[in-house]
């Protein structure tokens, strides 16, 4: 008989048995931020706007159905859903030089909080690394994959038990391992340019080394 794995699912409650191989979830509707919270840096602590509240500020906004950040004041937008085992799909867009990111495993409302990176930078873009106490060995860009200012680039961040890689514009960039934490929200950040981010989709998923043997 097969030993069984110990499931330690935190992000997806459903049965580790199953070998959940459905499609992609789109997480932004093109219209509002229902399941999205923006949190943005104050003078003293992290504001957090979330259903009513976002109209409230004017970081991030909807343009012609895609998200679209001013860069100022530094924050994210996070999905309201926590996730574990993933792929991540964004396309995103800069006009100007500058600097945004994917955060990914976010435990907590802070500007910056406790997460992993994976660098939207134009000359680092693909490169992961932990911040504000998280941990992760490796990271480093492999190569260069990004496309000239203006252009749209298409970026996926695959997570999978502490493991992490970016593919940018379809060549594996930055590959991570050891990543604690390994399961929080996902967030777009706001970091000083202008930026735009279009057909935001999860897909979960349950390894297959966590499947109890037949």
């Amino acid at each position: 008989m097969a030993a069984i794995l110990p499931a330690q699912r935190v992000g997806d409650y459903r049965d580790p048995d199953q070998l959940h191989t459905e499609g992609w979830t789109t997480v932004f509707n093109g219209k509002d931020f229902s399941g999205w919270a923006v949190v943005l840096a104050g003078e003293t602590r992290a504001t957090r706007y979330f259903g009513d509240r976002v109209a409230e500020q004017s970081t991030f906004s909807i343009q012609d159905g895609m998200i679209a950040t001013t860069g100022k004041p530094n924050g994210y937008v996070r999905t309201v859903d926590v996730y574990d085992n993933f792929v991540f799909h964004v396309e995103v867009r800069f006009s100007d030089q500058g600097n945004s990111g994917v955060l990914i495993h976010v435990q907590n409302d802070a500007v910056w909080p406790k997460a992993i990176e994976c660098q939207l930078y134009q000359a680092h873009m693909g490169r992961i690394f932990p911040i504000q106490g998280a941990t992760a060995e490796g990271g480093e860009m492999i190569h260069a994959a990004a496309r000239p200012l203006g252009e749209w680039n298409t970026y996926e961040v695959y997570s999978e038990e502490g493991r992490v890689a970016t593919v940018l514009n379809g060549a594996v960039v930055g590959l991570a391992s050891n990543a604690n934490p390994k399961v929080g929200y996902i967030a777009l950040q706001s970091e000083g340019a202008p930026a735009q981010f279009r057909n935001v989709r999860v897909k979960r998923y349950t390894p297959a080394h966590h499947m109890r043997g037949r």
